[in-house]
């Protein structure tokens, strides 16, 4: 009845706590426990499937009670985005590779032998799996040019954006993690001159502006011969990416034995890159993971 009042176990319990005689408590504890089990015994028994049901029947809230806010893409994937397009409005492929990779990939079929001292330029963090096979986290992308010459054949237009590991210290320059793009174009007619052609087209529409470049000498044992790649960027010289012609050596590696096949090979850090279109002068904040960092980039979109 509505005017009956309504007396919980709680109530009771809380009533035992004031009996200060301990045969009266115990008394009326047994009496409080006799009448929950005769309670349960009444009550119809739920199997432990429809408790389980029961736990995870919740319904979900409205979207009005909802406060929405979608995420950002990182200033990273957006110009690995922009860098993809690029490349295939000039018609290069898109692949992709382990980024737990094996030796021969990493080094041996990019003509670094075992003792090779170009070994020393990459600070490799090795992993031995579980069956005892002695892997690395890739210090490169190039691997993936091995890979994909072992399952295509000339001519070649490829790019590899994704992430790669250094052991190093990091500073405002330097992370363990980062990003690279590595592109490789093979075929007769390929020429350094077809490269800076290329390079120059993507980066004037990468910065949306006419960009100048000059290629410097330099070493890579996977290309010969090789060079740095400078772009003018308001004003000052900067190194911006490495590259060169593909060594005969990986070329016979990815099962291309035709001689008359030639090509180029180019690798560029997607990190510089975003700090040059963004003024950022620290590598780190781009892998902090700081909301505010992040939400100076993309379009914020609320409900």
């Amino acid at each position: 009845m509505s005017g009956t009042p309504q007396v919980t176990s709680a109530d009771l319990f809380q009533q035992m706590k004031e009996i200060e005689d301990p045969e009266e408590k115990k008394s009326f504890g047994e009496s409080v426990n006799t009448l929950k089990q005769e309670l349960a015994e009444q009550l119809p028994q739920e199997s432990t499937e429809d408790q389980d049901k029961a736990a995870f029947n919740i319904a979900p809230p409205s979207l009005d009670q909802l406060q929405m806010e979608m995420g950002h893409i990182s200033p990273v994937t957006a110009t690995i985005f922009h860098l993809q397009e690029l490349f295939e409005n000039l018609g290069f492929s898109v692949a992709t590779g382990p980024e737990l990779e094996e030796e021969k990939y990493n080094f041996d079929a990019l003509n670094i032998p075992d003792n090779h001292p170009a070994r020393d330029v990459w600070d490799t963090i090795w992993v031995t799996t579980e069956e005892g096979q002695k892997n690395l986290l890739r210090t490169h992308t190039s691997p993936t040019q091995i890979r994909y010459m072992e399952q295509h054949k000339p001519p070649i237009r490829m790019i590899v954006p994704g992430k790669v590991y250094r052991y190093e210290a990091t500073d405002a320059t330097h992370e363990t993690a980062f990003h690279q793009v590595e592109g490789l174009m093979i075929d007769t007619n390929t020429s350094i001159a077809t490269f800076k052609g290329v390079m120059q087209e993507v980066f004037s529409r990468l910065f949306k502006q006419s960009v100048d470049i000059r290629l410097r000498p330099s070493y890579f044992p996977f290309t010969e011969p090789s060079f740095e790649i400078d772009i003018k960027f308001e004003g000052d010289w900067l190194e911006i990416a490495g590259a060169g012609m593909v060594h005969p050596n990986v070329l016979k590696a990815g099962g291309i034995e035709d001689e008359a096949i030639q090509g180029f090979a180019f690798g560029m850090g997607v990190e510089r890159l975003v700090m040059l279109l963004t003024g950022l002068n620290d590598i780190r904040y781009i892998h902090s993971g700081d909301l505010r960092f992040a939400h100076q980039f993309g379009l914020k979109r609320t409900k």
